[in-house]
């Protein structure tokens, strides 16, 4: 992008969306703000308030920042709590992951849905919502209205489960350290998983976090597994987008050194930033009918599949005995 002052001012409209976005995040936890930055993004272009010569900012924010993003997601990957799961809960997680992603992708295709949008909502289920569906589009080629239903999908799904996961842990009598362990398993997001978490009770918080970045740092072998599997290209090393190695690069420097807990929280700040930044980029490339077009067969899938793998990461966790 060039540094005109057209694009400037296209781009701190942008900005200027994403700080809306992190406002209502600040009232209301639950809510993403990478969903809410695309969900304005939407907002603006199908309400005819985004004119062609703004196009370089958007894509400049869907393309550069959503990369920069991704590099930073290093700072959210901690190996401290990958090992403090314990062999138990690392187990646990793996067999969550796997099978979610490779049976939610498989019975999506089946569904009829594109390998692009079900490859999404498979990561998005899988690890951790937006988060993950936004690094997972920056390695392939995809229309952005798969990204945008794909993002909204897991962002209702996720809300979802704020109201109603506590409920059937106290239905079940679940003990706080298990309800804690399904909230980490089964819930997108990051910040939903708190507030689900913090209706229970602090030793269901601790156990859900402590899943959550478990499940966070599979993150690094899917990216590296989809890379792989980009069309085209021989090898790992020719299909690895090099934004994906500053990825791998900036989790393992982040966990070799000892870096000031302010230095990490910073990170993992600007990356969901960047990230946003590049959803409501995204959002401003699609128009309603776009979406529309897809019907309402993804949006029944992702429902079903909320509960089927809800019901999963519970019967996994509970035979693992955690």
């Amino acid at each position: 992008m060039k540094l005109t002052a057209t694009n400037l001012k296209y781009f701190s409209i942008i900005t200027a969306g994403v700080a809306l976005a992190y406002a209502v995040n600040k009232f209301e936890g639950a809510i993403s703000p990478l969903f809410f930055s695309m969900v304005l993004g939407l907002i603006v272009v199908n309400a005819g308030g985004w004119p062609s010569e703004g196009k370089d900012a958007a894509t400049f924010a869907a393309k550069r920042c959503l990369r920069i993003g991704v590099v930073l997601l290093g700072f959210q990957i901690s190996i401290d709590k990958f090992i403090e799961v314990g062999p138990r809960g690392l187990f646990a997680v793996i067999i969550i992951v796997t099978g979610v992603f490779f049976g939610l992708r498989y019975a999506s295709k089946k569904a009829g849905l594109n390998d692009s949008l079900s490859t999404f909502i498979a990561g998005g289920f899988a690890i951790c919502g937006a988060t993950a569906i936004a690094a997972i589009s920056s390695t392939r080629k995809s229309e952005e209205r798969d990204v945008s239903y794909a993002v909204a999908l897991v962002a209702l799904c996720g809300t979802l489960s704020v109201f109603v996961i506590p409920g059937i842990a106290t239905l079940f009598s679940l003990s706080d350290a298990t309800a804690g362990a399904w909230i980490g398993a089964a819930v997108h997001d990051v910040g939903q998983v708190i507030a689900t978490a913090s209706l229970m009770s602090p030793e269901a918080l601790d156990s859900a976090v402590i899943v959550k970045l478990t499940r966070v740092v599979m993150l690094i072998p899917l990216i590296l597994f989809l890379a792989s599997k980009n069309p085209g290209k021989k090898s790992l090393r020719t299909a690895t987008p090099t934004f994906v190695v500053g990825f791998v690069v900036c989790a393992l420097i982040v966990n070799a050194l000892s870096l000031p807990e302010s230095v990490v929280t910073g990170g993992k700040e600007l990356s969901k930033i960047f990230l946003s930044l590049g959803l409501f980029g995204m959002g401003l490339g699609v128009k309603w009918a776009s979406i529309k077009a897809l019907g309402a067969r993804p949006l029944v899938l992702g429902l079903s599949a909320w509960v089927l793998c809800g019901g999963f990461a519970l019967g996994v966790i509970q035979v693992v005995g955690l």
